[in-house]
């Protein structure tokens, strides 16, 4: 024993001593000082304390805890682990080593002076951490403590039994036989038939077992015959370790590393299975690598039945300036699949082979690239570049171990720019890969130097936005024009705003410039030349209101008008002369809406000055809440009314294309229903023709904790440029988006999606599915029905059109998951879903 602790002359009556016993309080900190506890459920309340005493684990079940707790619970789960609260020293973050050590017993004595013998209700304990023991001794020449009888060491978070225990104070090691243990904040417990520390750091468990369900529950279990776990490097290790999912071995590794905690470590995930019948089975399994703090990636072989092996790469790296994330991707010689129904095609003479696997052979590839750097600083850039190697890699490959949006245009963008104080200069190059086969891709942009500037004096605001562009597309093609373009927008406004209203008055000038390349098409005169058009416009608002008990009613009206004078553009049409060839590198016309109402201009992109005469009258009405400011209802309708008739077109089209008056009215509904209950409508209406063009409606519904979802969306749009020779009805949509998750009993939930175009009496997407949340595991499962977009233009057949396909997930928490399929359809099917998952972690 430390000289200052005489265990000499000691009576047999019940002892308490207090001293530091500096050694061996640090051995008890490595043991068990595997992680934060700020997790763990604390409570006071003494009848809860004494049943999680009286518990292995310090675990209670839900009928014996109070309501308060009981809303504590996880999902799934049937009780909690629960912690005395820790004393006012360690809340407050006190070293423990520097507290007084308490050593308690029924009887002591000491043998020869140098062998301890404590016996009976045997307690040592120091601020939160304790060891208890039927009986124990210790001898000083060889700094050695034994402990016997139902040894319990406890310290904020962790919970350890064991039948004996051997501590050396100075070696900084210990053994426990045929242990018990738990780490509350993480819900894991196991057991082992010997625990040793080794070291200051690591400790090992021969015979071990862990598992994250609760006690009386094991699902599953993750079994190894030697674990390794090291404090200082915060990683694990395991030997011949087996995973069993009940009494059945399911899963073998030789060998395994894990992170303690938080901590990312380097090795196998679980793997991803799913199959359809379009694309067969599709196995997955991602390997991580934890290269450094700041940067990490995931190698992921994948097989897929008919097609082949193919390799997925992502990479993260973060630094105080930047992050950014490259994914990759790669199939080579595709196999073309193994689909009967394409097989059934073939055979009947429907389609040819090349039409149904088009990519048989081909090397098929995805590289992505997203970057954002100096979002603190003046400079910034960014990068979003996502390239495919064909239209229908997304249809037929999709990702993995990585989300990339499945879009109908990939954006190429790499954008630098600079922040002064009044000025914003940047400079990007981007490109567009179409993924319809009936498309043109889009000019590039090579570059885009914009130089804005903005001014503020007192109630004036002065905007000055210049932007450079090169166009190029199609090279040696005489037919495609590329080129420079230069536009301008000067504008000086007054913005007054008051709780009763605004008033912006604003006056300003637009110009195009343009040099074209050198092309036969035209000649040198026609190749630099300019457009500009001064305007003008006033935007006013009145706002009226009236109370009403808890209510608030408001009436807005609002008036817009815009000028802006007509200039010729006959310049930008039919270059050369009757060459059919027009000017339009980005311009397109913006399809009506009730957010166009306010808008000055009728056209997305710099091709095109429109002019404008006129009048935008509006209303809207809001009942606000009191007591919360939260809007209940808003109402929203208005029209435009034009004084002259609009001679700028897209195509150019000889003479007035655009007679109307009136625009169409358009309106949009907002009502709260609740706190996450919302309904939404918005509808275009033909005051001449007397019927409705567009319209969409959806009610949103979310219970407060997210487990209940219920969605259901319309849209309709009526094709108005279809010519009369045409199935006009064809082109138009109406369709119906029903989605929801619902939970059905304890543990069970349902979801599930349907998708349904009326116009073309075919359903676009149905899946059903469902999912058990338990404690310590989670199991999805999906069936899954979907057009297949390529084989329906290739067959009548409506079986031949469709592809079906099953998708699970199991996740062992504590572990990992699998099958990253599954969350994808349902986080983009299922409005809310993605926040539900939020919650349930």
């Amino acid at each position: 024993m430390p000289e200052h602790i005489a265990l000499l002359n000691l009576p047999s009556a019940k002892c308490q001593y207090v001293a530091k016993l500096k050694n061996l309080s640090v051995t008890f900190a490595l043991l068990f000082g595997l992680g934060a506890h700020a997790a763990m459920v604390e409570t006071d309340d003494p009848d809860v304390l004494s049943s999680a005493e009286q518990s292995e684990f310090g675990w209670v079940p839900q009928e014996k805890l109070p309501a308060s707790l009981r809303a504590k619970i996880p999902p799934g789960c049937r009780g909690l682990y629960i912690e005395a609260p820790q004393t006012t020293a360690a809340s407050e973050a006190v070293d423990l080593d520097t507290l007084p050590l308490v050593v308690q017993a029924d009887d002591a004595s000491v043998v020869d002076g140098n062998r301890a013998t404590l016996a009976g209700n045997v307690r040592v304990s120091q601020g939160d951490r304790s060891i208890a023991a039927g009986k124990m001794a210790y001898e000083r020449d060889i700094d050695q403590a034994v402990l016997e009888d139902q040894v319990v060491i406890r310290q904020p978070g962790i919970l350890i039994r064991g039948e004996r225990a051997e501590v050396s104070t100075t070696q900084h090691k210990a053994s426990f036989d045929e242990a018990t243990f738990v780490l509350k904040d993480r819900q894991i417990r196991g057991s082992a038939q010997s625990i040793k520390q080794v070291s200051r750091s690591k400790i090992e468990l021969r015979g071990g077992s862990v598992t994250s369900c609760e006690p009386g529950d094991e699902s599953w279990m993750l079994e190894g015959e030697l674990l390794t776990v090291d404090r200082e490097t915060n990683q694990g290790t395991g030997r011949h370790v087996r995973l069993k999912v009940g009494s059945v071995p399911i899963f073998y590794l030789p060998y395994i590393t894990f992170p303690l905690g938080d901590e990312r470590k380097s090795g196998f995930l679980f793997p991803s299975v799913s199959s359809s019948d379009g694309g067969g089975l599709d196995v997955s399994v991602p390997y991580y690598w934890n290269l450094a703090p700041n940067y990490d990636a995931t190698l992921t072989p994948r097989f897929i039945s008919g097609r082949g092996t193919m390799l997925e790469f992502e990479t993260r790296y973060l630094n105080r300036w930047m992050r950014n994330e490259i994914n990759l991707a790669v199939l080579p010689d595709d196999g073309g699949s193994n689909d009967d129904d394409l097989d059934d095609l073939i055979e009947e003479g429907t389609i040819t082979e090349q039409q149904a696997r088009p990519y048989k052979g081909s090397n098929r590839w995805l590289a992505q690239l997203d970057l954002d750097g100096g979002a603190t600083a003046g400079w910034y850039a960014r990068a979003d570049y996502t390239r495919v190697s064909d239209e229908d890699y997304f249809r037929d490959l999709g990702t993995s171990s990585f989300s990339v949006a499945n879009e109908t245009f990939l954006n190429q963008l790499l954008e630098v720019g600079y922040q002064f104080e009044h000025w914003q200069i940047a400079s990007r190059a981007q490109n567009q890969q179409v993924l319809l086969l009936d498309v043109d891709d889009p000019y590039r942009k090579l570059p885009q130097v914009d130089i804005d500037g903005r001014y503020n004096f007192n109630h004036w605001i002065a905007v000055l936005d210049n932007r450079y562009t090169q166009f190029r597309r199609g090279e040696n093609r005489p037919e495609i024009l590329n080129g420079n373009r230069l536009n301008t927008s000067y504008r000086l406004r007054w913005e007054k705003r008051y709780p009763w209203g605004f008033f912006i008055p604003e006056i300003g000038h637009k110009s195009i410039q343009y040099n074209l390349e050198e092309s036969p098409a035209f000649g040198d005169d026609d190749r630099r030349f300019s457009l500009s058009t001064p305007q003008a416009s006033l935007d006013s608002g009145l706002v009226f209101e009236h109370s009403a008990g808890r209510v608030t009613q408001t009436i807005e009206p609002r008036i817009y008008y815009l000028y802006r004078r007509y200039v010729d553009h006959a310049k930008l049409f039919d270059i050369g002369g009757n060459s059919g060839v027009n000017i339009n590198f980005d311009t397109s016309e913006r399809t009506f809406a009730y957010g166009q109402l306010y808008r000055d201009s009728r056209f997305i992109g710099g091709d095109r000055l429109d002019d404008a005469d006129q009048v935008t009258l509006g209303l809207t009405s809001r009942w606000l809440n009191n007591h919360s400011g939260r809007d209940l209802f808003t109402a929203s309708v208005g029209q435009i009314f034009h004084f002259r008739d609009r001679r700028v077109t897209l195509e150019g089209t000889s003479g007035i294309s655009e007679t109307e008056d009136s625009s169409e009215f358009a309106s949009e509904l907002t009502v709260n229903l609740g706190a996450r209950t919302q309904l939404n409508a918005n509808a275009i209406y033909d005051t001449e023709s007397r019927r409705i063009n567009r319209g969409s409606a959806s009610i949103n519904f979310a219970s407060t904790d997210y487990q209940k979802l219920f969605n259901i969306a319309y849209s309709f749009l009526r094709d108005l440029d279809a010519s009369s020779t045409e199935d006009v009805a064809s082109k138009d949509i109406d369709q119906v988006d029903v989605s929801f998750a619902l939970p059905v009993a304890r543990q069970w939930s349902l979801m599930g999606r349907a998708n349904y175009d009326f116009q073309n009496r075919q359903e676009l997407e149905t899946f059903v599915g469902f999912e058990y949340n338990d404690c310590c595991y989670r199991f999805r499962f999906l069936a899954r029905r979907w057009l297949d977009s390529n084989v329906a233009n290739l067959t009548t057949d409506k079986d031949a059109q469709y592809d079906t396909g099953v998708f699970f997930e199991i996740h062992f928490k504590g572990l990992g998951g699998s099958g990253a399929k599954v969350n994808s359809i349902l986080n983009d099917g299922i409005f809310g879903y993605e926040t539900r998952e939020q919650f349930l972690q």
